[in-house]
């Protein structure tokens, strides 16, 4: 079970955490291993070393040097080779003994998991349905509000009676907000810009009542475009 999957406000249990930093520790020590006997461990490590004594020969000699003796390099990886090998077998034998103490950890507390899981989707679900009550009154609101700006232009301009009602469905990818106010444009009803501001939220732009827009630039959450 991944850790990241758990609801906010779950913790991860203990024995979990105890064998997990076990786990990660054993893989820090195979990847230490990997770097400190990588010349004997990589494919092809014969010929690289070949490689190596050859170039270091033909530089000896082309510099009137004597050609170096001794331990060369193919003689070296060679050696070294078993004991790479025996060392990454040992620490992948620890890394599968180490996952497996970090399944029996979640499997021994999935029974209180669960209980706590269950409580977190009925509270979430909970919260959903309240959220979703509140945006559509929130719809509601701005609906009828809109409709009353419209009456209340038409009064102002003789006119009572007469005056359009604002039913429109966001499109895809719109907003409430936006469509209202576009529609009181289009029907030449102003509305003061200062109300809302347009902001940038990651990659979409927002159009925001000007009191929740400036928290969200204020904590960083929103970026301003103009205050029109």
């Amino acid at each position: 079970m991944d850790i990241n999957m758990l609801p906010a406000g779950i913790p991860v249990p203990a024995s979990v955490v105890k064998a997990q930093a076990a786990l990660d520790a054993a893989w820090d020590r195979y990847g230490e291993a990997q770097i400190e006997y990588a010349d004997a461990l990589d494919d092809g490590y014969l010929e690289r070393a070949q490689a190596r004594d050859a170039a270091a020969a033909k530089a000896a000699t082309l510099a009137g040097k004597a050609v170096p003796k001794g331990e060369s390099e193919v003689s070296r990886v060679t050696a070294l080779r078993g004991t790479a090998v025996g060392v990454i077998e040992a620490l992948e034998q620890q890394i599968r003994a180490a996952g497996a103490v970090v399944r029996r950890a979640w499997v021994a507390s999935l029974p209180e998991l669960r209980e706590r899981v269950v409580e977190a989707l009925k509270a979430s679900e909970a919260q959903a349905e309240e959220a979703e009550r509140e945006y559509y009154r929130t719809r509601g609101a701005i609906r009828t509000a809109v409709s009353a700006l419209s009456a209340v232009d038409h009064m102002e301009r003789g006119r009572p009676g007469n005056a359009p009602v604002f039913t429109s469905s966001p499109a895809d990818n719109g907003s409430l907000i936006q469509l209202g106010r576009d529609w009181l444009k289009v029907n030449t009803i102003s509305v003061d810009p200062g109300d809302f501001i347009r902001v940038r939220i990651d990659d979409r732009i927002r159009e925001l009542p000007a009191e929740t827009a400036e928290k969200l630039i204020s904590a960083g959450v929103a970026a301003r475009l103009d205050d029109a």
